[in-house]
């Protein structure tokens, strides 16, 4: 049981690198745009949304310059808007639609999203670090005050099954039936979500809004695990890149850092790391140990149409070793069980959670 280790967790701690300097963190969620500049009333509809109103994240590109897009959402005659527009060369952000009001953006999707356009002209042939990581923190801030699951989709089928994420617009779907997708190819060739969500979970913020009790993290660099939240406190012992392990406690503030309590499986300890030196998995990573919560299929592939090979019951517990793979419906993730099964498991809706 981990529940008096946890105790203690609260009154001790664990990690900071063996090496590198480390930014300070914030304190408390703000929104990240840079600057207001409301689109025309005419290209979005007024409206009073809430959290639970809000379940999706729509990522597009402006095909035009960042000044462009932002003129033609100001023009009265464009019948399209989005919440907020990002600046290739600098991640520079204007916000141009309270996340309250419901913008012009993916027709059939629009209520219940909140869309994001990135800068991108065929001239320019890429996407920059910087953009990605100025909607990554967008994207963080969003998750946090509409309780927005962080999760990357690629079907128009899922938004019907899942409980929100983000996905791109030509997966967006036309219709509350998720029958087709959006007729558009935005984002266009260049963008890549797999290095989008790299970011995710990696930009800092602190204040307890980058991680959650329970996620699945990795180190992205060596760590030295510490007994308290603090500089000077004991080391419990040293992480290398990769190793995994999940939240168990924090935030707690000290020397100038965010603290997060840890148990790392891998290494079988648990201790106190700087926020900056962790990043979330999409949901689980290679390695993180997992526990169904009812009783779940494996099939010998990650695939409705794959063979059922076993029926594990809930409660069963096992280790990632390869994923996520999506047959356009659900996302598998290929498990070694504990029992001796292996194979593709859906852990949608919280059927596979992180021990």
């Amino acid at each position: 049981m981990e529940l008096p280790r946890r105790t203690l967790l609260k009154a001790t701690g664990a990690s900071m690198a063996a090496g590198g300097a480390v930014a300070t963190t914030g304190t408390a969620a703000a929104d990240p745009s840079d600057t207001w500049d409301p689109a025309h009333s005419t290209n979005y509809s007024s409206s009073n949304r809430g959290t639970n109103d809000i379940n999706w994240i729509v990522v597009h590109v402006t095909v035009g310059e960042y000044s462009g897009a932002i003129n033609w959402f100001k023009n009265p005659d464009a019948n399209v808007s989005a919440h907020y527009v990002i600046r290739n060369s600098d991640g520079h952000t204007t916000k141009m639609v309270d996340e309250s009001d419901v913008a012009w953006h993916a027709s059939g999707f629009n209520s219940n999203s909140i869309g994001i356009e990135h800068e991108w002209t065929e001239s320019q042939g890429f996407i920059s670090d910087t953009m990605y990581e100025q909607s990554a923190e967008i994207i963080e801030y969003l998750a946090d005050q509409y309780d927005i699951p962080l999760n990357y989709y690629r079907d128009h089928t899922v938004p019907c099954d899942a409980s929100g994420g983000i996905i791109e617009h030509r997966h967006a779907p036309a219709d509350s039936h998720c029958g087709s997708s959006n007729q558009t190819a935005c984002p266009g060739p260049d963008w890549d979500g797999d290095r989008l969500m790299e970011f995710v979970g990696s930009t800092g913020g602190g204040g307890g809004t980058t991680f959650e009790d329970g996620q699945a993290i990795h180190a992205n660099t060596t760590v030295n695990t510490r007994e308290r939240p603090g500089m000077g406190d004991d080391v419990v012992a040293t992480l290398e890149e990769g190793d995994v392990g999940k939240i168990v406690n924090g935030p707690v503030e000290e020397d100038g850092y965010t603290w997060w309590g840890i148990h790392w499986t891998d290494a079988g300890v648990w201790g106190w790391s700087v926020e900056q030196l962790i990043d979330a998995c999409p949901l689980f990573c290679h390695g993180t140990r997992v526990e169904t919560t009812q009783d779940l299929n494996v099939r010998a592939g990650p695939s409705l149409a794959d063979d059922v090979i076993h029926t594990v019951p809930g409660g069963q517990t096992g280790e990632v070793t390869a994923g996520p793979q999506s047959d356009g419906h659900y996302q598998y993730w290929h498990v070694e069980y504990d029992s001796g099964v292996e194979g593709w498991s859906i852990a949608d809706e919280g059927r596979l959670v992180v021990e």
